[in-house]
């Protein structure tokens, strides 16, 4: 099964960043609806995010969640560390006969692997801000409303006016 966690939970730190620019309250129900989720699972990776620094949520009626410091210092490894822990990108088997070249060394071959595709994973999400990531959402949703020239029509014609 594909661990979802971080992009989960990057979806929900972008959201608040998003909705306190716009001055809307942010609560894990809001949050579970744009996520298409139950609250309890978005209270649950809220935890992680609240412990590491990232969030700040209060209760009550004028309560719901905040970024808990400016979304430019909030790196993307700050978050995928808050939800994802010891937990490595891939899992080592190490339940296989240790005969031959393979069977000796495979799992050290994965270990090593591994430890260097999470350290460059570490490393890419470390130069990206919470702020960047708003910045490059909003440069997709201007490029996918930009019509390109083939959409325009010819020069000096208006789209659907044949004259």
């Amino acid at each position: 099964m594909i661990d979802t966690r971080f992009s989960t939970a990057l979806q929900i730190v972008i959201s608040v960043a998003v909705n306190e620019e716009a001055d809307i309250r942010t609560t894990s129900h809001s949050l579970a609806e744009g996520l298409d989720t139950n609250a309890s699972f978005v209270r649950k990776l809220l935890l992680p995010l609240n412990e590491h620094g990232i969030l700040v949520s209060s209760a009550g009626g004028k309560g719901g969640i905040r970024l808990a410091r400016p979304r430019g210092e909030i790196l993307l490894s700050q978050i995928y560390a808050s939800v994802t822990g010891d937990k490595k990108i891939w899992a080592t088997r190490h339940d296989i006969p240790h005969e031959g070249l393979v069977g000796e060394n495979i799992g050290d071959l994965s270990e090593y692997l591994s430890e260097r595709a999470e350290q460059a994973v570490v490393e890419m999400l470390g130069s990206v801000t919470v702020e960047d990531s708003v910045a490059e959402l909003r440069r997709l949703e201007a490029q996918k409303n930009t019509p390109t020239e083939t959409q325009k029509g010819p020069p000096g014609r208006e789209p659907g006016n044949p004259s």
